[in-house]
C-alpha cells in the first residue's frame, strides 16, 4: 500500500499511537505527523528505534489549544487524522474537569480546527472504546453485537460515547468521512497506563523475575497492540464511505487463562522459573464477547494475531527491553 498523503496521529507516543505510526511508516510512502502534550525526543527514539523514521515529525501540541490544531493542519497539508489524545480511565475518574476538557472538548477541538480545512481531510478516525457499553450482565449470552444499547460504566465511557456522536455529527454535516473504532483490552508493547494494563505489567514482571498479582479475575477481550495499530492504519488507508462505529478483533478468555499463556510463553523461552503470576478477586466493569464481524468485513486484512503467539512475542521485546536498560522493576507498579 503507498500514499503521498499526510497522517495527523494526536496521542501518537501512546500504545495505540506509536504502533499506528509504526503501522503507517512501514505501509504507506506518506508523513505522519504525532502530537501530544510533552515531547520527549528520547522516547521517540526508544519507541521507534527499529524503524525508519524519515517521513516522521513530532510536534508539541496540547489537544485543548483549537488554534494550534488548526495551525498545525494547515502548516503540515494534513489529510487524514487519526485521534487517540486521551486521558484513561482512572485519571478521569480522578481529575473529571480535566477529563473533559481534553477526552471531550479536545475531540470537539480537532473537530473545528479540521473544519477550518475541509478542503484538505479526506479521513477521520476517532478512538473510542468499549466502555461505551455496559457491563456483560446487561447484555444476552453470545456474542454481542456492534449496535448492542450503550450503557457507559464511568465517565471516560460518556465521554467516548459523546466523542463518537460528535464524530458522527461532523460526517454529516461536512461529507467527510469519518470512523469510531472501540478497543478492549490492549495487551503487549507500549501498554503502561488504564485500569486494564495489569496483564501487560505480569508479562513485565515474568521477563524481570519478579512475583506480581493481576487484581481481576473476569474475562475481557483481549487485543494485541500492534493488530489494533493494524486497525487504525487500514480504517484510515481503505476505502470507506459514511460514518461507521467497529469493535476490533479480540479473544475472549478470563484472567487464569491469560495467565496460562504467559506461563506456556515463559517455559517455551526458558525462563518458567522466573513466571510467579497470581490473579486476585476484582473485577473490571468493562463488557466481553464483543462481536467483530462488521470490522472484519469492511477491513478484511487486518491481522489478528494468536492468543499464545502475540504473548510470546510480548514477552521477547519485554526482554529486549530490559537487556537496553528501558525497562525496570522501577517501572512496575
Amino acid at each position: 500500500m503507498t500514499t503521498n498523503e499526510c497522517f495527523l496521529v494526536t496521542g501518537g507516543l501512546g500504545c495505540i499511537g506509536a504502533e499506528t505510526t509504526k503501522w503507517l511508516l512501514n505501509n504507506t510512502t506518506g508523513r505522519v505527523v504525532i502530537c501530544g502534550r510533552d515531547v520527549n525526543l528520547k522516547r521517540v527514539k526508544r519507541v521507534f528505534h527499529d524503524i525508519d523514521t524519515t517521513n516522521l515529525k513530532v510536534v508539541a501540541v496540547d489537544i485543548t489549544n483549537q488554534q494550534l490544531l488548526s495551525n498545525t493542519i494547515e502548516k503540515e497539508g494534513i489529510s487524514h487524522v487519526i485521534h487517540l489524545a486521551a486521558l484513561q480511565t482512572p485519571d478521569c475518574n480522578q481529575h473529571r474537569d480535566l477529563g473533559m476538557q481534553i477526552n471531550l472538548g479536545g475531540t470537539q477541538n480537532l473537530i473545528e480546527a479540521m473544519k477550518c480545512h475541509l478542503s484538505q481531510i479526506k479521513r477521520f478516525v476517532f478512538a473510542s472504546s468499549i466502555a461505551v457499553y455496559g457491563p456483560r450482565m446487561f447484555y444476552p449470552e453470545g456474542r454481542v453485537p456492534i449496535d448492542a444499547v450503550p450503557h457507559p460504566v464511568n465517565v471516560y465511557g460518556a465521554w467516548k460515547l459523546a466523542g463518537e456522536n460528535i464524530t458522527r455529527i461532523f460526517t454529516e454535516e461536512t461529507g467527510i468521512d469519518s470512523i469510531s473504532l472501540r478497543p478492549g483490552v490492549l495487551f503487549g508493547p507500549g501498554r503502561d497506563a488504564g485500569l486494564t494494563s495489569t496483564p501487560t505489567t505480569a508479562l513485565k514482571s515474568v521477563a524481570l523475575g519478579i512475583p506480581y498479582e493481576i487484581p481481576f479475575q473476569n474475562s475481557q477481550d483481549y487485543l494485541y497492540a500492534p493488530d489494533v495499530g493494524a486497525s487504525f492504519g487500514h480504517a484510515t488507508t481503505e476505502p470507506f464511505a459514511g460514518y461507521a462505529a467497529f469493535t476490533l478483533p479480540s479473544h475472549t478468555v478470563d484472567t487464569s487463562q491469560f495467565v496460562s499463556a504467559i506461563t506456556e510463553a515463559a517455559e517455551n523461552i526458558g525462563i518458567a522459573s522466573q513466571c510467579k503470576i497470581t490473579v486476585g478477586n476484582q473485577t473490571v466493569p468493562f463488557i466481553c464477547d464483543l462481536a467483530y464481524d462488521t470490522f472484519r468485513k469492511a477491513f478484511p486484512n487486518v491481522p489478528h494475531t494468536q492468543l499464545d503467539i502475540a504473548v510470546h512475542a510480548s514477552l521477547r521485546i519485554f526482554q529486549e527491553q530490559i537487556k537496553k536498560g528501558w525497562l525496570g522493576t522501577e517501572m512496575i507498579h
